[in-house]
């Protein structure tokens, strides 16, 4: 009856088997809500601010133009290469060419002295005067009339006389008609001598007998040499 009036403290068996639920830390909890927003504020800004992603169309055009591109590159490429196979050729050859004109004009040097001291040689136009008709002959051949002529200047060495060759040529036609016609003038311009060669039609069957040839000067169509020859042929 004296006794203590307190009731003893229960106190769990050892041998019972549920045991008390443990809360998740704090600390645990905030990294994971940290980590949760930080993946979904690395998102948010891709989406908003990053490049776009690509659909499957819109990757497979770009990869269509990426190889389109290599393609007209590579086409590209070989064209350069033609262009400088090309370039290299026509250097070669103008370099031939150079070589070639260089050996030429050593060859014509001497023949120009010659033609110089021939010219020299020649005897003047009987009518005088400083541009004349040194030589020239006339020849039918069928209905064209053959030309050579030989025009030499007694005073060179200042600016090449230009102007102009006229024919005045005097036939008689088919029919018994005899006229004198002027042919298209041919174009002359020299230092010391020209030469000229070809052969003109004759109109309608005009059969030349003789050959007035006049040259005239370019600055004021003045004549300055004058001959008569007789066609052969």
């Amino acid at each position: 009856m004296f006794g203590s009036s307190k009731r003893p403290v229960f106190k769990p068996s050892v041998y019972e088997t549920s045991r008390r639920r443990r809360r998740m830390p704090r600390w645990l909890m905030l990294l994971l809500l940290g980590v949760v927003l930080g993946a979904g504020g690395l998102l948010f800004v891709q989406t908003s601010y990053g490049p776009q992603r690509l659909t499957v169309l819109e990757s497979q055009q770009l990869t269509n133009e990426v190889n389109s591109g290599n393609l007209e590159r590579q086409r590209l490429q070989a064209r350069l290469e033609e262009s400088t196979h090309a370039i290299q050729t026509l250097k070669a050859q103008n370099e031939k060419l150079a070589s070639e004109l260089a050996a030429a004009q050593t060859a014509v040097a001497p023949l120009q002295q010659e033609l110089a001291l021939f010219a020299d040689a020649m005897p003047p136009d009987p009518r005088g005067g400083n541009i004349g008709v040194s030589s020239a002959s006339f020849t039918r051949e069928g209905d064209q009339l053959r030309y050579h002529v030989l025009l030499l200047r007694e005073e060179h060495g200042g600016p090449e006389f230009k102007g102009q060759m006229i024919f005045a040529v005097e036939g008689r036609y088919p029919n018994g008609r005899t006229a004198t016609i002027e042919l298209d003038p041919l174009a002359v311009s020299f230092d010391r001598y020209q030469h000229l060669t070809g052969s003109l039609p004759m109109p309608d069957g005009l059969s030349a007998r003789r050959v007035t040839v006049r040259v005239l000067d370019a600055e004021n169509n003045r004549q300055q040499a004058m001959r008569i020859l007789i066609v052969r042929g």
